[in-house]
């Protein structure tokens, strides 16, 4: 694997021991991918820290008292808990003051608290061509595929590859791998995210780690329909591009989006393919759920206007658990424009840094024995999300409840579930 001057100094510890552990972790990700170099990057999107594993919050506590610093702009995916308004969730407080360490830390790192599953809704907004790097497989799918920047689906190399600029050229760094392998038509009208997060969900079975072209939308799909598609892509498949022809850069069309190659024959998406997704999604009994939750990915500022205009001067059901997560600078926005005050007021608790699947309900990890987390008891969580449904159903292990936003935001005004195929 060819290095630069600066690689080597970076390798060899003439630029401190962090970045020679950072340089060390990304050259055996090269080598093991057949990079034959690496590249620069210009945006990461980095590891939080999680405080349901005392070691993982050390490690960032660690890379930080060695002098890690980053290199590039850096955001911080979700974590465990609501820093900030954890009474609201009912987390624990050893499991926030942990948390609010591996903060410290990323402050010491020069890392942008976002706390957030959606960085750019939080003004990280790579550009098209920007080579960057993402914990998050939905921000790697949506920068991919909205953006044009160019992104792997990566682990915690993108804490190492945030500290030096660089990243290892392979995957998605390369144009020849940003093609189309198989092209759905969609004939059918979609309406509203969660159409298209059924839509991604289905897709993303079919095409495993291919890259999906659509044709066939009857408009334009706009900003979170895009977001919804991605992130239920990369849930049921491993899926790290899509391609729209018109919208992902720099496809103007079909032709283009197979690189010149012969297009395959399209395979159809239609009404019951999308309605089966709501239909394997909804397994939890309609007057028996513990929360009902959108939000997921983390609300960008156009849906947290949608949630007001929907719950203003409405209350939500005495007894039922409403949940709209966000990231902190969505809410920060969402405060200044009024809507918090709307949805503080239908009784919604607002939530940022986290989510169910990602805050102490989770039962599939193994949280340190001295933070004291028990997962409270729940039967079946009404969601707007495939996304959301899929590891809701794998990591709190209880049954789900699918539907539309607007009749998620009905259910909890009533108490009862309903349904978007009603």
């Amino acid at each position: 694997m060819e290095l630069t001057r600066f690689e080597n100094e970076m390798l060899d510890g003439k630029h401190g021991a962090a970045k020679q552990r950072a340089m060390q972790g990304l050259v055996q990700l090269g080598r093991a991918f057949g990079a034959p170099r690496m590249i620069e990057i210009g945006y990461a999107h980095i590891h939080a820290g999680m405080a349901l594993y005392l070691e993982d919050v050390e490690l960032m506590e660690d890379l930080a008292d060695l002098g890690a610093a980053m290199a590039v702009p850096a955001s911080v995916n979700i974590a465990n808990a609501d820093t900030v308004n954890w009474q609201q969730t009912g987390a624990p407080e050893k499991l926030v003051r942990l948390q609010q360490r591996a903060t410290s830390a990323h402050h010491k790192m020069g890392s942008a608290c976002t706390y957030t599953c959606t960085p750019y809704w939080a003004g990280h907004w790579p550009t098209w061509n920007t080579h960057m790097t993402s914990i998050e497989s939905t921000v790697t799918v949506f920068c991919n595929s909205v953006l044009g920047a160019k992104s792997n689906r990566d682990g915690f190399f993108a804490v190492y590859a945030g500290m030096t600029g660089r990243y290892p050229l392979f995957g998605y760094h390369v144009d020849a791998n940003r093609r189309g392998t198989q092209l759905f038509k969609v004939d059918t009208t979609l309406s509203g995210t969660t159409d298209y997060s059924c839509l991604g969900f289905h897709v993303g079975r079919i095409v495993g780690e291919g890259v999906p072209v659509f044709e066939g939308f009857a408009s334009r799909p706009n900003l979170d329909e895009l977001d919804a598609l991605g992130a239920a892509l990369a849930t049921s498949g491993g899926v790290a591009l899509f391609i729209v022809p018109g919208v992902t850069p720099p496809f103007a069309d079909v032709v283009q989006a197979f690189g010149g190659a012969m297009v395959p024959e399209a395979i159809v998406v239609r009404r019951p393919d999308v309605d089966a997704i709501y239909d394997y999604f909804c397994t939890g009994t309609s007057g028996a759920f513990d929360i009902v939750h959108v939000g997921c990915p983390h609300a960008s500022f156009e849906e947290m206007k949608h949630y007001a205009e929907l719950l203003r001067d409405q209350r939500v059901k005495p007894g039922v658990e409403f949940w709209i997560t966000t990231s902190r600078a969505v809410r920060t926005m969402a405060e200044e424009a009024g809507l918090i005050r709307v949805l503080d007021a239908a009784g919604a608790k607002v939530i940022s840094d986290t989510c169910p699947i990602s805050c102490h309900f989770a039962r599939t990890t193994s949280p340190d024995p001295k933070l004291g987390v028990v997962p409270p008891p729940i039967r079946t969580v009404v969601v707007d999300s495939a996304k959301q449904a899929k590891y809701v159903r794998d990591m709190i292990r209880c049954d789900t409840l699918l539907t539309g936003t607007q009749e998620a935001v009905l259910t909890a005004l009533t108490g009862q579930f309903v349904s978007r195929r009603a």
